[in-house]
C-alpha cells in the first residue's frame, strides 16, 4: 500500500476492516481500532475464533463464504467499561484485479446517533404536551384553587367537628396532589434552559446522596469515583442535581426504601458528531470533526425486583407509573434533563436482580469550547 493510500484510508470518519478469505485480518484502519476497543481484533488475528463473541464478528465470519453480502446491518456491540454499543455497518467484496480475495466492512458507531434521534422524538413528545398542558393547566389550575380556599376555611371553622374535619383534611390533601401533579407537568413540557457552569460532579453526588441518607435511613448507599482525575462537567447544576435525585428517589421506591443503591462515577470516550445542545443549530462540538470526546458517566443501581419486560419501553412515558401513589414524571424529567445537556439516560433491568440507570452526557471543559 502506498503512502497515500495508507493516509486516506486513516483518514476515514468510518471504521475499515479488511479479511482475506482465509478469515485473517489484513487492515484495519486508526478509528476502526477505536471503534471496536471494546472486543479488539488486530491485523494478523483470525475472524472466524472470535465469531461466537459477537453478531458482528459472527457475521463477517459468515459473510466470507456468501456470495450476496448484507448491507445496511445495524447491531449491538459490548462497549468499553462494560457500555453497549450500536453499531452500523456495509460490507463489500474485497478484490484483487477480477478475483475476490476477501471482504470489507465500513462501520461507524451509531450509539450518539440514536441518541440524536431519541431527543428528535422526545422533541416531539413535549411539543404536544405543551399544547395539551398549558390548556390543561389555565382550565384546571383556577377552580382547584379556589376548593382548595374553601377546603382551607372549612377546615379553619371545624376545628370540633370530628365527623366533616377528616374529609376536609382529605379535601386539601388531594387538591395539593392535583396542584403538585399541574406543577411537574408544566415543568416537563417547558424547555429546559439551561445555567451552564463547571460542575464537580463527584461533590454534587455526595450532596445528593447524603440528603437521600437522611431521608431514608432504611437503605444503603455506597459511592464509587475514578481513583484519579476531577470529575468536573459543564452542566446546569440545580437540574443535574434534580435528575440525580429522581433516579435516586425511584431506586428507593423500587426497594421499597429497605435495599442497596450503588453508585458509580466515571469517564469513557465516543466518536459523536451530531449531539446538540439546548436544540440550538450550532453543534455542541465545535466543527463537526468527528473526533473522540470525552463524556461523564453515572450509574445508578439497585437491588429491587427489577422492571418487568413487558412495560420496560414505557418507564420514560410521561405520566406511566406501576406505583399506587406515583405520579410517573421523574423519569421523563429525569431524561429531559439528561437530553438537553447533549446526553443519553439509558436503563438495564433483570427481574430479581435490580435495576441500573446510565447518564451519559458530553464534558465540555470549558477550555474545549
Amino acid at each position: 500500500m502506498s503512502e497515500i493510500e495508507s493516509a486516506i484510508l486513516s483518514s476515514f470518519r468510518a471504521g475499515i476492516l479488511a479479511i482475506r478469505s482465509d478469515g485473517t485480518v489484513s487492515y484495519i484502519n486508526p478509528i476502526g481500532a477505536k471503534i471496536l476497543e471494546g472486543c479488539s481484533i488486530r491485523e494478523g488475528e483470525n475472524i472466524h475464533p472470535r465469531a461466537g463473541e459477537n453478531v458482528f464478528f459472527r457475521v463477517l465470519s459468515e459473510a466470507l463464504s456468501m456470495s450476496y453480502l448484507p448491507t445496511r446491518v445495524e447491531t449491538e456491540l459490548p462497549g468499553r467499561d462494560g457500555e453497549r454499543q450500536n453499531l452500523g455497518f456495509t460490507l463489500s467484496e474485497l478484490k484483487e484485479g477480477e478475483n475476490r480475495v476477501g471482504i470489507c466492512a465500513f462501520f461507524k458507531d451509531l450509539t450518539h446517533v440514536e441518541m440524536t434521534e431519541e431527543s428528535e422524538n422526545l422533541k416531539e413528545r413535549l411539543l404536544m404536551l405543551g399544547q395539551m398542558a398549558a390548556g390543561l393547566a389555565h382550565e384546571i389550575r383556577n377552580p382547584i384553587a379556589s376548593i382548595g380556599v374553601h377546603a382551607g376555611f372549612l377546615k379553619s371553622h371545624l376545628s370540633g367537628n370530628e365527623k366533616l374535619l377528616p374529609s376536609v383534611g382529605m379535601m386539601a390533601r388531594e387538591v395539593e396532589k392535583v396542584e403538585y401533579i399541574i406543577r411537574e407537568c408544566l415543568n416537563f413540557v417547558r424547555p429546559a434552559e439551561l445555567g451552564i457552569q463547571p460542575v464537580r460532579v463527584d461533590t454534587l453526588v455526595d450532596g445528593v446522596v447524603a440528603r437521600m441518607v437522611t431521608l431514608h435511613p432504611g437503605m444503603k448507599f455506597s459511592v464509587q469515583k475514578p481513583e484519579s482525575g476531577d470529575l468536573i462537567v459543564d452542566a446546569d447544576v440545580a437540574l443535574l442535581e434534580q435528575a440525580l435525585t429522581n433516579l435516586l428517589a425511584n431506586a428507593v421506591d423500587a426497594c421499597h426504601g429497605n435495599g442497596t443503591v450503588n453508585v458509580f462515577l466515571g469517564m469513557s470516550r465516543h466518536f459523536t458528531e451530531s449531539v446538540r445542545l439546548n436544540r440550538q443549530v450550532d453543534m455542541l462540538l465545535p466543527g463537526n470533526s468527528g473526533k473522540e470526546e470525552q463524556f461523564l458517566r453515572i450509574h445508578i443501581r439497585d437491588n429491587g425486583p427489577g422492571i418487568p419486560l413487558e412495560v420496560q419501553d414505557r418507564i420514560f412515558v410521561p405520566f406511566f407509573t406501576t406505583k399506587k401513589t406515583g405520579t410517573g414524571i421523574g423519569l421523563p424529567i429525569a431524561q429531559k434533563i439528561v437530553h438537553a445537556h447533549g446526553g443519553v439516560l439509558d436503563m438495564d433491568s433483570e427481574i430479581g436482580k435490580g435495576t441500573e440507570f446510565i447518564i451519559k452526557i458530553p464534558m465540555r471543559q470549558a477550555s474545549g469550547r
